[in-house]
This record gives C-alpha cells, structure tokens and sequence, in this order.
C-alpha cells in the first residue's frame, strides 16, 4: 500500500469565528517538506504551502474569547431556564428546557475545548494566520508534530551555542572556527542570509 502523502493536522475549522453561514473553511495538512494550509469556500479552494526551510516562526497568541462565549452562553442558558422553570404550561417548559439544554450544552463543550488562541505562521515573506489552530492545545499540539520537520530542514542551535551567536551579532564578529553551522545553511534551497 502506498504512502500517503499528506496527513491531517486539523480538520476543517471556519475562517470567521462570527459567521452565521460560514465564509469559508480553513485546514491544515502535514507534508514532506511543507505544512498545507487549504482555504474553502463553497466553490472555490486555495492552497498555501510554507516549506519547513522557510518557516521563521508559529506565533501563538492566548486570548479571552472562549471567556466572552462562555458568558453569553451562561447567560443565554439562564435566560431560557427561568421561564421553563416558572411556567406552568407543559409546552412552554418542553420548549424553553430543550432550548436551554442546547446552549448548556454548547457552555460546555466551550469548557471541554479549553482557552482560544490566534495562531500565525511567519517566513520571510508573510505572515498568515491559520484559522483551524483556534484553540491552544490544538495549537500546542500541531506545534509539536511539526516542530521535528522543521529541526531537521532547518538545524538547530545548541544551547551553548546561543550565547555565541548573540556575542557575535553584538561584536559584528564573523563565526568562529569552534562554531559549527547546521549544514541546511549550505542548502542551495534555502533562503538567501542578509550579512
């Protein structure tokens, strides 16, 4: 059986968070050498490839967004509870109750999927935001299966290593003869290096 080319970080998440008919999906797909990110609409699909050599930085961002959905959905919850709480009509309580019972149960599935986040992938030419990584464990996640690919395209600094470096940026020094360079620096694929 045939390897398959492309694996699944995230299934498709909608691209605006307030839509009522959603404007479009967004997904996002682990390759070879690049992580997919595909942009669907009804009728029309977009692909954007950010190759592990070019990948600068995932900037992930917390934010208080599942607080603000969690309030209006306890509130929205308390605001049909009371009248089937009060009345005295069957109908009213069956109606009022299954309401308030589905937006318990969208509060807590917002609970269940933990803090919100904005998640941005930069290189040195942009910095797209990738809509499906909304929630922070799902970004943490994907961060760690991609995290090896691009170690592996790009090298890595050894701890010690750091503080050389920023040394030498301060001095203006060139590297020393001590200072081992990842070999993905030789790479005629990657991106030129401003000196």
């Amino acid at each position: 059986m045939a390897e398959k080319e492309y694996q699944r970080l995230t299934r498709a998440r909608p691209r605006s968070q307030f839509a009522v008919v959603s404007s479009g999906n967004s997904s996002l797909w682990l390759g070879k050498d690049h992580v997919l990110c595909i942009d669907t609409t009804g009728y029309n699909e977009s692909y954007k490839r950010f190759y592990f050599r070019d990948i600068q930085a995932f900037l992930i961002r917390k934010t208080a967004r599942h607080k603000w959905v969690a309030l209006v959905l306890a509130v929205l919850t308390l605001a049909f509870s009371l009248p089937a709480a009060l009345s005295s009509e069957p109908t009213i309580k069956y109606i009022f109750g299954g309401i308030a019972g589905m937006f318990f149960m969208a509060f807590v599935i917002n609970l269940a999927l933990g803090p919100a986040c904005y998640c941005h992938i930069r290189t040195a030419v942009q910095q797209e935001q990738l809509p499906s990584l909304n929630r922070l464990r799902r970004a943490r996640k994907v961060l760690d299966r991609v995290r090896p690919h691009i170690a592996a395209a790009q090298g890595e600094l050894k701890p010690e290593e750091i503080p050389l470096r920023y040394q030498q940026i301060a001095t203006g020094a060139t590297p020393s003869a001590t200072m081992v360079i990842p070999a993905a620096i030789d790479d005629p694929n990657a991106p030129p290096r401003i000196s």
